[in-house]
């Protein structure tokens, strides 16, 4: 993810990176070659007082990472900020046009999710439009609106400050709740900023489709690959991918706590599904 932005950051637009503070050193270390700033998460922590930083250790990792994106505004450092989760790479040059309409005011990603819901329905996992809903109709009846279920993401997100003060202000305050209060009811960060969008009209909505591919699930881009999609086709449409970086465990920095049979059965398993799975496109190919 560094090097892909080194290499596309164009205009060179400001680079933070936030990690747990006692592993400030080390990737300040691993990182030293690269054009970028990196902080300790409770920086952001603090910068609200009606968060509880006993209780956010307490929380599974994924929920307080999900404060510290969100919460990232109240440092000041931008009135605008692009989200990055560490699987996310650029495959084209981008500045600041891709991501401003105008007059300081960021694009809206919002769409409906039809990619994901027609490929989950056709190739599952099957219950992803369940999961999907699961997501988004709690935080849009807490809100209080009523229509159609947007989908406002996937990674990276495109955040305005104006849109997470509206939130604070309108919802969480009213309330005398803090933003992890709100992710442990419905813990879906970006729906939560995209219903405060479309609620309170913090800014106005200049909507984009995802600005990355975003390959949920492995069968996805198995299909691509089976039809020949590349970065080269993609980039045409597209800033970058995201490739979900738990597929391959085995090739994480440290590895995982497994055995080596149970990692070499489970890339067997994957090898005869990603088999298995091709000739089931072929076959629906030749058919039609």
């Amino acid at each position: 993810m560094v090097e892909s932005v080194t290499r596309h950051n164009v205009t060179k637009i400001p680079f933070y990176i936030s990690v747990p503070n006692e592993e400030v050193p080390l990737f300040q270390e691993k990182l030293k070659a690269y054009p970028v700033t990196i902080f300790g998460e409770q920086e952001i922590f603090r910068a609200n007082p009606k968060l509880d930083i006993k209780k956010l250790y307490e929380v599974p990792g994924g929920i307080r990472q999900q404060v510290i994106k969100s919460e990232f505004w109240r440092l000041g450092k931008s009135e605008n900020y692009l989200v990055l989760d560490a699987d996310c790479v650029f495959i084209r040059d981008f500045d600041e046009s891709d991501f401003i309409a105008k007059d300081n005011i960021p694009y809206s990603v919002i769409h409906e999710g039809r990619d994901l819901l027609q490929s989950t329905d056709q190739f599952g996992p099957k219950k992803t439009r369940q999961h999907f809903l699961a997501d988004r109709e709690p935080i849009k009846a807490a809100i209080g609106r009523i229509g159609i279920t947007y989908d406002y993401g996937y990674a990276p997100f495109l955040w305005s400050a104006k849109v997470w003060k509206s939130f604070d202000e309108y919802y969480l305050t009213p309330k005398k709740i803090n933003f992890l209060d709100a992710i442990l009811h419905c813990g879906s960060e970006f729906t939560w900023y995209g219903e405060s969008l479309v609620n309170y009209q913090a800014i106005p909505i200049y909507p984009r489709e995802q600005l990355f591919k975003h390959y949920h699930y492995e069968n996805q881009l198995w299909i691509d690959k089976t039809l020949g999609y590349t970065e080269k086709h993609l980039a045409k449409d597209y800033l970058g991918v995201v490739y979900q970086s738990n597929w391959e465990i085995w090739k994480h920095f440290g590895g995982k706590r497994k055995s080596l049979l149970s990692m070499v059965w489970r890339y067997i398993k994957r090898v005869i599904q990603l088999i298995v799975f091709k000739l089931k496109i072929i076959f629906n190919l030749i058919s039609k």
